[in-house]
């Protein structure tokens, strides 16, 4: 019997990973696979202890045993993560949530940062080819723009690689399921709440190269119109991923300083593509207010004598959350994002069928009345 279970649980190994690909998460009985292998019910039970004790299935008395996907490689239960930058931004509290959720179910993570680069997206995705994953969770690089790397991510579906995308999708992937936000409604919660404290002058500056900032702007677009407001064409303020850049190594704005020098004279509030976007402006405004002189603001809104425009953001980052930036934000339920993300990825991993799923926006408790 020793060497007959060795060879069972073997067998069922592999059983486990058609299941997982076919979508199914349990086992047949004992009595199914004593049958199935022609062996005995005694090897049957040995061999489902042997995967029970390495954490691969879940017996539960009464209905069956259960698979965990846990595999008894350590170097199969890492799930691969690629987003921007592991220490910026609304990152760090992301991870944090994604790696808590795995651990509890004997998974680990590791982090990919692409630097919102399409071309250091594509090294990742080359490196990883040789030694696939069994999933991913990416954060889509330049969404707006036809994707580089649609083949890389073709073949690694094609090796069995569960991919999960965050935030937003590549249109060339139609098959990947996606942790998405409703942006048209995150930006209705922005305009009403600005609206209340008696702002009808609203600009927004949104990114230029990324599909959620389509999605926000279209989002301001039919709020404004709903509540009967217009908005100029010089109230609108595009950015890029090279805009950022140039920030991050140099402290360039003018992108950001280009844009204020267009906007209408009576311009009170601003919607922007997150709170990041929202602290550069609050920058700005401290910066112009401590300056009697200051002419980097079109009209007499943005000089010294006059308060600062308020601000709106999507997002809830450490920015808001520690008082640096005054502004209205939106936010999603605490931890949700990281967590449902991980979920979806480990019931996919035991054999769940997985489906994309929304991570609802609502206003941060955090906001400042203006």
């Amino acid at each position: 019997m020793t060497i007959k279970y060795k060879w069972l649980a073997s067998q069922l190994r592999e059983m486990i990973q058609e299941s997982i690909q076919k979508g199914i998460n349990k086992l047949p009985t004992e009595q199914e696979l004593s049958n199935r292998y022609r062996v005995s019910r005694q090897t049957v039970r040995a061999a489902l202890a042997v995967l029970e004790e390495n954490r691969e299935i879940r017996r539960i008395k009464g209905s069956g045993a259960y698979i965990t996907g846990v595999s008894s490689l350590e170097s199969r239960n890492v799930v691969g993560i690629l987003i921007p930058d592991e220490q910026q931004y609304e990152y760090p509290a992301l991870v944090n949530d994604i790696r808590t959720t795995l651990a509890s179910e004997g998974f680990t993570c590791k982090v990919y940062p692409t630097l919102g680069h399409a071309d250091q997206e594509r090294q990742i995705l080359q490196f990883l080819l040789k030694s696939p994953l069994r999933a991913l969770l990416v954060v889509p690089v330049k969404s707006a723009l036809p994707s580089l790397n649609t083949e890389l991510y073709q073949k690694l579906l094609q090796r069995g690689t569960f991919i999960l995308f965050l935030g937003c999708a590549y249109p060339e992937l139609p098959q990947v399921p996606v942790l998405y936000e409703d942006n048209l409604y995150g930006a209705e919660l922005l305009v009403r709440s600005l609206m209340e404290k008696g702002h009808t002058s609203i600009a927004g500056i949104f990114q230029m190269d990324d599909l959620r900032g389509h999605q926000r702007f279209q989002g301001f677009f039919n709020a404004m119109q709903n509540h009967g407001l217009t908005i100029p064409d010089r109230n609108i303020g595009w950015f890029t991923t090279q805009d950022l850049d140039d920030f991050h190594q140099n402290r360039d704005i003018r992108f950001l300083k280009d844009f204020l020098k267009r906007v209408t004279a009576d311009c009170t509030a601003f919607i922007c593509q997150d709170d990041f976007i929202a602290w550069l402006l609050w920058e700005e405004f401290s910066l112009s207010q401590g300056h009697a002189d200051a002419t980097d603001f079109a009209g007499d809104s943005f000089t010294g004598n006059v308060p600062s425009p308020a601000l709106a953001a999507f997002n809830t980052s450490y920015l808001t959350n520690s008082g640096l930036l005054r502004a209205t934000t939106l936010t999603h339920p605490v931890h949700q994002p990281g967590a449902l993300a991980a979920q979806l990825i480990m019931d996919k991993l035991k054999g769940l069928p997985v489906s994309s799923q929304e991570v609802p926006w609502q206003l941060s408790p955090h906001n400042i009345r203006f």
